[in-house]
């Protein structure tokens, strides 16, 4: 693994190391299919960097042509590994859907494996699906602590994604956080009760009678409520 890492990376800051490569020369790219079987061999032995350069070279399509189906067999070894890098990778190819049909449920638990390890992106990208109700239910709670702590392992589009959601927080659902009363309803023994909305859930965005409150009583009951049925206190 290790000579082949060194080639590979002498060949991209020869040619300048970003994600996608020119052409290359004829020598490197002799060079470069030499690293690719050093890398083969070492994942087929259980090493895992070496299965995330495979990922990357595929994915990339550095020194090949782009293979989005090799990409994803290399990230699955280093991922079911355990290999962070592999998992956050993963679940990009399913949020995307690069090289396979979009699967939100699938790019969720990859990222929640690659957030469990701390991963900065895997957890800025759960905090997404929760704000966009992407494979789950839309909950902006749990999306601004995911994005909260994202932002404090170094993601700046977390503090920008946090940024958003605390203005459309003040905009779209003021009462969250707030002490509210719920009124209205066509249950004569809610209405009347006071609790804490904990959280939002705009389950259409462009239709808001699907938005909804989480709404935590003082009873210790849990409901959820349309914004039209609670009011300040």
């Amino acid at each position: 693994y290790d000579l082949g890492y060194r080639v590979w990376a002498r060949i991209g800051r020869a040619v300048g190391s970003g994600r996608e490569w020119p052409a290359l020369s004829a020598s490197q790219q002799e060079e470069m299919d030499g690293a690719i079987v050093m890398f083969q061999e070492a994942m087929d032995q259980g090493h895992i960097l070496a299965a995330r350069s495979i990922g990357d070279i595929y994915f990339w399509g550095k020194g090949v042509a782009q293979d989005y189906e090799r990409a994803m067999a290399a990230y699955k070894v280093g991922a079911e590994a355990g290999d962070v890098g592999c998992q956050f990778a993963l679940g990009i190819m399913y949020y995307k859907g690069r090289g396979v049909a979009v699967d939100y449920e699938q790019a969720r638990a990859w990222f929640e494996k690659a957030a469990a390890q701390d991963h900065p992106a895997g957890v800025y990208s759960l905090g997404a699906m929760y704000a966009g109700g992407l494979g789950v239910t839309p909950s902006w709670r749990r999306a601004r602590e995911l994005y909260k702590r994202a932002s404090e392992l170094g993601c700046s589009e977390a503090v920008e994604n946090m940024q958003e959601l605390t203005q459309s927080i003040q905009n779209v659902a003021p009462l969250m956080d707030q002490r509210v009363e719920i009124h209205g309803t066509s249950r004569a023994d809610m209405n009347g009760k006071c609790g804490v909305a904990t959280d939002f859930h705009p389950m259409d965005f462009n239709d808001p009678s699907q938005w909804r409150y989480t709404v935590h009583l003082d009873s210790g009951e849990v409901f959820e409520v349309k914004p039209a049925d609670v009011r300040a206190v």
